[in-house]
């Protein structure tokens, strides 16, 4: 008992040499020999287990190596042939695709990039052998250029180049002559994109597979479509996924047939990130152009804020065709697009039309009649504006009635008639001072009157300027009255204009909608 405690001690398993060799010096200065024939015991027992373990192994290993030569070797397998008896046995070929994700949709080159999960299945009459006979191995793997592979590949390939997705992988034999390849390949398809109800498009993405080479009297292709493992990428839905096998003749081979398997994708876009970057400003800005109208052109501003808003719409065309192909065919969320600036720009046109008429004219007699007969008597009610006509205050005078009656009698005082009533004009007088009488409480002033000939002509001369000023007066009211006519007439075509653009509004996003439901 004591060379066995002394064997389990901790102390004991320090090193593979010095713990050993401890054990043993203590053991043999305590008894020596039991405890020596304990440690070669657990030895013998640790190298038994060990050479058990490693002849499993070993002989797993060699049953392998005896398969693949006999395989390979013994039985001359050439990669190069076709795996058949008869030359007039057919190949059948099963493919399965899984659709793992998207990685880019490219609309503008018409590219669709995937990650997509294939799997080759085929039968090869030059493998198989008796699991028994090399220790129950029913399958081992071999690297795929070792063995004979279908020349499949993708017919719309628009990568750069066709690349053989076949080699450098790994295929695994079966013991009844099954053979798999399987392993993630990233394809680069060409896609007929549809953009017409974009950013509420669906796209139909085929991928044809088939062999090149091998005709149908020689490889038959099969497929199968899986879509349970797919991860959107946040733009794109997997809607369905589904395939079609053909057998088609081509005119580089007249009359030979060709078996291939076309899938179809099924996509269906998510239209938030389009909407909430795309239609909804272009919607605001249609809605804020509505104010363009209401813009006084007094501010100066009506025109600045049309041409704003198309240089803000136009950068918006620029984005969306960012997204689309360069095409002939246009979604309708472009001609969408090019109506609302046509709208807007029929905006420009119309503000600048009305700053032109409402500065531009002041002639009293400048008005066609059918102008005024149209917009002063017809629209203005119509579209009810309405526009007071300035006041023009009434001659006042500050002389009574009685001193009034005076001034009309005594010959001092002219009678004229005025455009704003009958007024009385005193007649200016010559005087000269004659002399001076001066006293102690007044000072008087000898008046004496000049030539009565000098105050005809003053007369005359007053009244030829008061002819003048009233002419004048006469003209600038005339000049108001036509221009108060044209701000009319230029507040009737706004107003005109803004009724246009809303129901060109409202049609053009009816229709856009009612494009979008079908």
């Amino acid at each position: 008992m004591c060379h066995l405690s002394g064997i389990s001690s901790p102390r004991h398993y320090r090193g593979p040499h010095g713990s050993t060799e401890a054990s043993l010096s203590d053991c043999h200065s305590r008894k020596g020999g039991g405890c020596i024939r304990v440690v070669m015991y657990s030895a013998i027992v640790l190298v038994f287990f060990t050479l058990i373990a490693s002849s499993s192994e070993i002989g797993e290993s060699s049953d392998q190596a005896r398969l693949i030569k006999a395989i390979f070797d013994e039985r001359g397998y050439n990669a190069k042939i076709r795996p058949v008896r008869h030359r007039t046995t057919v190949t059948n070929v099963t493919m399965t695709l899984v659709l793992a994700t998207i990685i880019d949709m490219d609309e503008r080159n018409q590219a669709l990039k995937s990650n997509m999960w294939v799997t080759l299945e085929w039968h090869d009459e030059f493998i198989s052998w008796n699991p028994e006979d090399y220790g129950g191995i029913e399958n081992f793997k071999v690297p795929s250029h070792d063995v004979w592979l279908p020349d499949v590949v993708l017919y719309n390939n628009a990568d750069d180049e066709y690349k053989n997705f076949l080699i450098k992988q790994v295929s695994i034999l079966y013991y009844d002559g099954a053979v798999l390849w399987a392993t993630p390949v990233i394809f680069k398809s060409s896609c007929a994109v549809d953009v017409t109800y974009f950013p509420f498009d669906v796209q139909n993405c085929t991928m044809k597979f088939g062999p090149w080479q091998h005709d149908g009297t020689e490889v038959y292709m099969y497929g199968f479509s899986d879509i349970t493992e797919y991860e959107s990428d946040g733009q794109w839905d997997l809607t369905s996924m589904s395939l079609d096998a053909h057998v088609e003749y081509y005119p580089d081979h007249p009359g030979i047939p060709y078996t291939d398997v076309t899938y179809h994708v099924i996509l269906k876009r998510r239209p938030q990130y389009y909407v909430f970057n795309l239609l909804l400003p272009n919607a605001l800005f249609t809605v804020v152009t509505v104010t363009v109208f209401y813009l006084p052109p007094e501010s100066g501003e009506k025109i600045s804020l049309s041409i704003t808003i198309l240089l803000s719409l136009t950068v918006f065309q620029l984005m969306l065709a960012d997204f689309m192909p360069p095409s002939s065919y246009l979604p309708y969320v472009g001609y969408y697009f090019v109506g609302v600036m046509i709208l807007v720009s029929m905006s420009l046109v119309s503000s600048v039309l009305v700053v032109n008429i409402h500065f531009g004219n002041s002639e009293e007699d400048g008005m066609p009649a059918w102008v005024r007969r149209l917009f002063m008597n017809q629209l203005a009610p119509l579209l009810n504006v309405r526009k007071a006509p300035p006041k023009v205050p009434p001659f006042q005078s500050n002389i009574s009635s009685h001193r009034l009656e005076e001034l009309k009698r005594t010959p001092k005082y002219l009678h004229a008639r005025m455009s704003n009533g009958d007024v009385l004009i005193p007649l200016v007088r010559k005087y000269s001072t004659d002399r001076h009488y001066i006293n102690s409480h007044h000072h008087h002033t000898r008046k004496i009157k000049s030539n009565p000939c000098d105050e005809s002509e003053i007369i005359i001369e007053i009244l030829e300027e008061v002819r003048k000023v009233s002419k004048f007066h006469e003209a600038k009211k005339r000049e108001e009255v036509a221009r108060r006519d044209w701000k009319i007439v230029a507040m009737v075509l706004d107003k005109i204009f803004l009724v246009v653009y809303i129901f060109g509004s409202i049609i053009a996003a009816v229709v856009f909608a009612g494009q979008m439901s079908t």
